[in-house]
């Protein structure tokens, strides 16, 4: 409801038109102003504050859309050779000894026929019988003396 001239407002405004503040008290609340400010930065924990830095910094860096594409690319590609390089040539170690670890004065020849307990044939098995050799003969003597 608006009274018109006569309102409360209308005198209150028409009163506060001719108060000035005092000489001065524009630098004293600017100089309060800014106590308040660095007393509350003092309250907040330096961790939080390195964050807010950190974080208004990564936002203002734009990155076109095209480098994520580009790195992206960029590292298919350093994969891709790394990893040909790596299949294309095995590496291959070698091991020299002052003397042959394993001398076998002889060497018998060795039959792997198997004669089955009796006379009659073995039931068929899907998979034929495996047999594995060793490499070396096992000895408990290493060939390698540390």
């Amino acid at each position: 409801m608006s009274q018109g001239n006569n309102g409360p407002m209308h005198r209150i405004i028409k009163l506060k038109r001719y108060e000035r503040p005092p000489e001065g008290w524009h630098e004293e609340f600017l100089e309060e102003f800014r106590h308040r400010q660095r007393a509350e930065l003092l309250r907040i924990p330096v961790y939080r504050l390195l964050w807010d830095r950190f974080h208004a910094m990564i936002h203002s860096v734009s990155v076109p859309p095209l480098a994520y594409a580009g790195a992206a690319a960029l590292a298919v590609l350093v994969g891709t050779g790394i990893l040909r390089s790596t299949a294309s040539s095995p590496a291959a170690y070698a091991v020299s000894y002052p003397s042959y670890p394993v001398t076998i004065p002889k060497m018998q020849p060795v039959s792997l026929r198997v004669t089955p307990p009796s006379e009659e044939t073995p039931p068929p098995t899907p998979m034929p019988p495996s047999y594995f050799l060793q490499a070396r003969p096992v000895h408990n003597e290493s060939p390698l003396s540390f």
